[in-house]
């Protein structure tokens, strides 16, 4: 068939941008996520609190 791989060409992953970064850089670059997802989840009525609540118990 014109076209088909068999298997014997290897593509070259993709590495992302995150490899590179510093232990300071991942770090805000999680902390920038979990802010950014709790101001959704404000925004959309603490959904996944919710979720993570019933899951996990009602915090003190």
């Amino acid at each position: 068939m014109p076209g088909r791989k068999d298997g014997k060409e290897k593509q070259a992953l993709a590495a992302p941008d995150t490899v590179s970064l510093t232990t300071q850089e991942r770090i805000e670059l999680i902390a920038r996520l979990i802010t950014e997802r709790i101001a959704e989840d404000e925004a959309n009525g603490f959904v996944l609190l919710q979720k993570i609540k019933e899951r996990y118990g009602k915090a003190a």
